[in-house]
């Protein structure tokens, strides 16, 4: 029967029994344990997998390298562990007081993060930390403000998507309605580019302006002709002017669209359209996010469309909500979050219905959280 089988089908080794094993460094076959202490001999391989050996992006969103990664880090995290109890255990000291007290202080929230914190948690916003190092995480600046005259405040961290499809991210308190946030966000951007390109052409001009002066200078002996009266008259006035010209001015009412609709996105959807929940253009930030689920901070989109009028790509969570209920999954974010975020007596969030487990969403989900890493990366 050897006899009949491929090459490639036999013992790396022995070339004689058809392989068992696969060596996890080198991907060697082998048949037997003899065979595999050879192969480790010969090739002076320790048959240990490599964690930082090239894997093709295609081969990432697996099972088998979920595992791998996970296995890994709890190795990591086993052997420190073991390390550190083994180390106490003969009394030696790991850590100065100096070490100590800059891990303690390592560990303690920042100025101002706890009553964030509490603030966020009272009005029942779920949000969702990247983590640490991520662009979305360098970029919120959320806090708690204590300088409000009338009330203590969250400034929230907006990143708002204009109607052609362009982003900015602003800050916004969360008592102040989202259409004049806007405003002051789009009065704000024209009045820098408009400062901007002023600026930018002065000083292009200057060196101009400074040559016509220089040049009555060069000629000492020529006096020019008397100028008429109406000559007199008329060339101060055009060098004043040219001289003394201000940038236009520009107001929140002339830059700011009429009639936009507001939409806050729903993260973290298996579908591949955005889910939109329609805001009113007068409701507050703490009202809209109440009951909400944010990544790092909200991202709200000013549209000239309808919510029944979305553009290709969009829908509402209404839409949404029927179709994941169709399909027996609805949300099944939500399983990752918090008790506290969520209705214990009726299972919802948002008005949405709590689902059941589904481990081929799970899997679907984890894919999609891998590959934004990479890409990220």
């Amino acid at each position: 029967m050897p006899e009949d089988l491929l090459l490639m089908e036999l013992c790396m080794i022995c070339h004689i029994k058809p392989h068992k094993y696969c060596c996890p460094r080198c991907w060697s076959r082998t048949c037997s344990l003899p065979c595999s202490k050879r192969h480790k001999q010969w090739a002076s391989c320790n048959g240990l997998r490599d964690p930082a050996a090239y894997i093709k992006r295609k081969d990432l969103a697996t099972p088998k390298s979920i595992d791998h990664d996970y296995n890994y880090l709890t190795s990591i995290e086993r052997q420190l562990d073991s390390a550190e109890r083994h180390a106490k255990s003969r009394g030696i000291l790991l850590y100065s007081d100096n070490q100590d007290e800059a891990r303690r202080k390592a560990h303690k929230p920042a100025k101002g993060e706890v009553p964030l914190q509490n603030a966020i948690k009272q009005n029942r916003v779920i949000v969702d930390r990247a983590p640490k190092g991520m662009s979305r995480q360098k970029q919120n600046s959320t806090c708690w403000d204590r300088t409000s005259v009338s009330a203590k405040r969250i400034v929230w961290t907006v990143e708002w998507v204009h109607k052609d499809g362009s982003r900015e991210i602003g800050r916004c308190p969360d008592q102040e309605p989202l259409d004049s946030a806007y405003a002051k966000i789009v009065a704000s951007t024209a009045l820098q580019q408009v400062t901007k390109a002023e600026s930018h052409k002065g000083s292009r001009k200057r060196p101009r302006l400074s040559t016509k002066i220089s040049k009555p200078a060069a000629q000492p002996k020529e006096s020019p002709p008397n100028p008429t009266p109406l000559e007199a008259t008329q060339a101060p006035s055009v060098q004043s002017s040219s001289i003394t010209a201000s940038p236009p001015s520009v107001s929140s009412e002339q830059k700011f669209p009429p009639q936009l609709n507001f939409y806050l996105l729903l993260p973290c959807t298996p579908t591949s359209y955005r889910v939109l929940i329609p805001l009113s253009p007068k409701t507050t930030l703490s009202t809209a996010l109440t009951d909400r689920f944010v990544l790092e901070f909200p991202t709200i989109y000013a549209l000239k469309q309808t919510p029944d009028k979305l553009p290709m790509g969009f829908m509402t969570e209404e839409e949404y909500v029927k179709g994941m209920v169709q399909e027996g999954h609805a949300n099944h974010h939500l399983e990752s979050l918090p008790d506290e975020g969520r209705d214990s007596e009726h299972h919802t969030l948002g008005g949405i219905p709590k689902p059941e487990f589904n481990e081929v969403t799970l899997k679907d989900v984890l894919k999609k959280d891998l590959i934004s890493v990479v890409d990220a990366g």
